[in-house]
């Protein structure tokens, strides 16, 4: 297992720097998307880019965290994002590693991170939305301590895409 290192963002990672990750992360909800047979737009995942870069100041201190995992070379392998959603609620978002690094507890690590800036900002709770087809997501935050939401949660998928609430699971961990 190579070591990983997590890296907290004081500042907004270039869009060199992030953009592969962010494609490679939209390429497989797109994935995931299928699975459900959901018709996914060919501009969907450039669209959906553009918006976190529009958007992007919401993950960073003091409304939010980006964490990065990056392999000994410094190639950037996972990220995870989390923002205010509420005072007391921070919304997971952009949970990604690489294929080459699942199993291997990078997952973990960049939702233990988020977890620690969530405790540091006072928050009570986190909330995170998963396609159901994210089996891998499901069981991740079920090993976490996430505990699965019998009904939607308004997260910013759930209201900026409702489209995909049908195909939604919404989970929650209380700090």
């Amino acid at each position: 297992m190579p070591k990983v290192t997590i890296e907290y963002c004081d500042v907004l990672p270039s869009q060199e720097e992030l953009g592969p990750i962010l494609a490679r992360y939209y390429a497989t909800i797109v994935s995931k998307m299928d699975e459900v047979g959901l018709a996914v737009p060919p501009e969907a995942p450039k669209s959906a880019v553009a918006e976190f870069w529009d958007n992007a100041t919401d993950y960073l201190p003091p409304k939010g965290c980006i964490v990065l995992a990056r392999d000994p070379s410094g190639a950037l392998l996972g990220c995870g994002m989390m923002k205010l959603l509420d005072p007391e609620t921070g919304e997971m978002k952009r949970m990604y590693v690489d294929q080459a690094l699942r199993g291997t507890g990078t997952g973990r690590a960049l939702v233990e991170a988020r977890e620690a800036v969530a405790r540091n900002m006072g928050l009570k709770r986190l909330i995170a939305d998963s396609l159901v087809s994210s089996v891998e997501m499901h069981g991740l935050y079920a090993k976490m301590g996430f505990v699965r939401s019998a009904d939607p949660i308004e997260t910013s998928t759930y209201l900026d895409q409702p489209m995909l609430r049908p195909h939604l699971y919404y989970f929650v961990k209380e700090l």
